[in-house]
């Protein structure tokens, strides 16, 4: 984990891929489903950036 914004690039990733779909694809639902995928994916980045400031910086 680098602790900045490039962190979260899979999920503004998958984000901006939801919502090309959805302008794009006539059922809407198939670029929600990625839009919740990256939400899902931000808040996994989120929970491991935590845990790392929680255990402190690395020893060495």
């Amino acid at each position: 984990m680098t602790g900045d914004w490039r962190d979260f690039r899979p999920a503004i990733w998958l984000a901006m891929l939801g919502v090309v779909a959805m302008l794009l694809i006539s059922p809407f639902y198939l670029g929600a489903a990625l839009i919740g995928a990256a939400i899902g994916v931000a808040f996994k980045v989120h929970q491991a950036r935590r845990r790392a400031a929680r255990r402190g910086p690395p020893a060495g």
